[in-house]
């Protein structure tokens, strides 16, 4: 069971408990069975409704397989709602390391976004051109960033964790020849399947991490700059490469 399905039986529970409290107390509303045939009526009504809630609220979260809905960039504003939905996988197993990987990646990107921004005041002004087109690449770099974790969050999200277990537990009990598990094709096809998906996240934070090796790159090769303008800033090793890497993304589809 996972935290958030406690958390809801928790709320659920609590206040089907809480409700009945308040309705059926004399200091509050005060519904009995031995009043008026309309306050028994009303008693009824409540303890039935309760019920009914009590058993289809706990068989809801507890057994009823949630909806697939996948994240669109709207729904992911800053890095609290990124973090959260990384936390959220995690209780899955599957992409723990990948998950830790990912969320360590945020807090770094922060790190380097306000050295990056510390370093381009002391060189530039807001308005001058230099600083508008290293803030436009580190902007494009950063977008690319988020959407390579929304793509991580959604493919975990579609990921059948429990049709994954079952797999591999099939294939622990599978019979063995010369030390060979012996798998069918079938069970074979679908680890594969798997794989793909696992390899594609290990991809993304890998991508990442690309990512913030070129914005390290970037802010010592601006920190060891006396003068720059904006013909030398398109010749910077670092931009050049920041550049090949947002291009280079458009072939490295969801």
């Amino acid at each position: 069971m996972s935290k958030k399905q406690i958390i809801k039986l928790l709320c659920l529970n609590l206040g089907i408990a809480l409700l009945n409290v308040i309705l059926f107390s004399a200091g509050f509303v005060g519904l009995n069975f031995s009043g008026d045939a309309l306050t028994t009526a009303l008693g009824v009504t409540v303890i039935v409704m309760s019920i009914v809630t009590f058993f289809y609220g706990n068989y809801t979260i507890l057994f009823k397989q949630p909806s697939i809905q996948l994240f669109k960039n709207a729904e992911l504003v800053d890095d609290k709602d990124y973090i959260g939905a990384l936390e959220e996988r995690r209780e899955k197993k599957v992409f723990d390391e990948e998950i830790s990987n990912a969320i360590d990646q945020v807090y770094r990107l922060q790190d380097k976004d306000k050295a990056l921004d510390s370093i381009l005041a002391q060189y530039f002004s807001p308005q001058e051109m230099t600083y508008t087109k290293f803030q436009t690449v580190i902007d494009s770099v950063q977008a690319l960033f988020y959407n390579n974790l929304k793509k991580m969050i959604n493919r975990m999200i579609i990921f059948d964790y429990k049709d994954y277990t079952k797999l591999i537990n099939k294939l622990k009990n599978a019979p063995a020849s010369d030390g060979i598990t012996v798998a069918s094709k079938s069970t074979g096809a679908q680890l594969k399947i798997y794989n793909e998906h696992i390899d594609y996240v290990k991809g993304l934070v890998e991508m990442n991490e690309s990512i913030l090796v070129k914005l390290d790159s970037l802010l010592l090769e601006i920190s060891k700059l006396d003068d720059i303008d904006e013909a030398g800033l398109e010749e910077l090793t670092a931009i050049q490469e920041i550049n090949d890497l947002i291009s280079q993304t458009k072939y490295y589809k969801n």
